[in-house]
């Protein structure tokens, strides 16, 4: 007598090429990759801005009033190292992988770093932005900023 069950088929192995779940594998990294810079766009993306009110001096003459604005966007370096990681993980698949089982854990790490990347450019540019004093965008103060992680932009403005 025979039983039926069921048994788990990995989508690669429906494939009639060898390489089937290699290529099955590479569509994951290639999604994973797409995601994870879409989530990178979205996280590293915001705004903040402050004015100063003009003053006057003891000789009574009128300082003139500052606004700043500072906007965080994506930096073109972090999407450039997404493509680095998923070019290089290709390449040493083709060149170096002798098995399925070392094609796929290669594929596997370049996702996992590549997630990495992603989500600690986007929390380094938030953390950064939060911890931006307010009082040194019109007070005159020094800013670093989290170069290749995210491309803020300062503007200032003057007031009459």
């Amino acid at each position: 007598m025979t039983t039926t069950g069921t048994s788990a088929v990995e989508a690669g192995e429906l494939s009639k090429l060898p390489a089937g779940p290699i290529l099955v594998r590479l569509r994951r990294v290639l999604i994973t990759t797409a995601v994870a810079a879409a989530l990178y766009t979205v996280l590293s993306t915001g705004s903040v801005a402050t004015c100063s009110s003009g003053e006057a001096t003891d000789a009574g003459d009128m300082v003139q009033g500052t606004c700043a604005n500072l906007v965080l966007r994506p930096s073109w370096c972090v999407y450039a190292a997404l493509a680095v990681i998923l070019f290089v993980a290709i390449g040493r698949v083709a060149r170096r992988a002798s098995t399925v089982h070392e094609a796929l854990r290669l594929l596997d790490r370049a996702a996992i770093v590549i997630v990495a990347l992603a989500v600690v450019s986007a929390a380094i540019g938030l953390v950064w932005m939060s911890l931006v004093p307010l009082d040194a965008l019109t007070g005159g103060g020094t800013l670093i900023f989290p170069f290749p992680f995210s491309a803020p932009e300062l503007t200032i403005t003057h007031q009459p």
